[in-house]
């Protein structure tokens, strides 16, 4: 579903990411796992297409990012840290317009706004204009936004940071239900536990570089945490994260 080719983007001369290689298939998880500033938002950006990178190649669903963008943001749901709404437009309304912009029909629109808001705990609020909203119902809203189409590849970034842990739960579950029904997830976080629960691969960022993905076996040995005799025998992802951004070295857990 996801190819990513030595992705780069440069600001000046300051790299955002440089030589970023990953790969995703259909119904998988990705959680890209780092500290604020280590690159993961600058490269949810350039898989989405908000940003044109530098260097390298995105394809999703097979289709290349530069050669044909439109068809490529069809196949991408981008739930941003900072939704960006449009705050005189009433919940229901502003989720409407942006289905009859996915193509959705009128009776499917309605379908998914009314499930949506009401798994969220927004029904009583969905005709109230997005400007008086709070900052984690506007974080739910931006969600349902991103993923009413049921997109194939879902590019989430801090998806839970304004939820309290009840919502956050909620979110979680759907995104996993999404998952669960094939779509492939790419998850930004710096929240250890957040990544951890979220199983699937894990990819370990600093500086710009991703420094490894696998799953958590993989993570430990390319951390070499098992020849430590003062490690625990399964280290904490805690641990493992900080052995490989404190070597700094990157590991090929899988070819992308």
């Amino acid at each position: 579903m996801l190819q990513v080719y030595r992705l780069a983007k440069r600001y000046g001369e300051v790299w955002a990411i440089r030589d970023v290689s990953l790969r995703l298939e259909a119904g998988s998880t990705l959680v890209l796992l780092g500290q604020n500033g280590a690159g993961k938002t600058t490269a949810l950006r350039c898989l989405s297409g908000l940003l044109l990178p530098t260097s390298g190649r995105v394809l999703v669903g097979g289709k290349d990012s530069r050669l044909e963008p439109d068809a490529v943001r069809e196949q991408i749901g981008l739930v941003p840290e900072v939704p960006g709404l449009y705050d005189r437009m009433p919940a229901r309304s502003y989720l409407d317009f942006f289905g009859r912009v996915y193509g959705l029909d009128p009776g499917t629109r309605a379908r998914r706004i009314e499930r949506l808001l009401e798994l969220f705990d927004l029904a009583e609020a969905g005709d109230r204009w997005l400007g008086s909203f709070s900052k984690g119902m506007r974080q739910k809203v931006a969600l349902i936004r991103a993923t009413l189409h049921r997109p194939p590849l879902v590019l989430a970034d801090e998806p839970t940071s304004a939820l309290d842990p009840d919502s956050a739960h909620v979110a979680w579950r759907y995104l996993e239900e999404l998952r669960a029904e094939g779509a492939a997830l790419v998850v930004c976080t710096h929240n250890m536990a957040e990544a951890q629960q979220l199983a699937g691969e894990i990819g370990i960022m600093s500086a710009g570089r991703l420094l490894a993905v696998g799953e958590l076996p993989e993570l430990v040995r390319a951390a070499g945490l098992k020849k430590h005799r003062e490690v625990v025998e399964r280290p904490t992802l805690e641990e493992v994260y900080l052995a490989i951004v404190g070597n700094g070295v990157e590991h090929e857990a899988r070819p992308a």
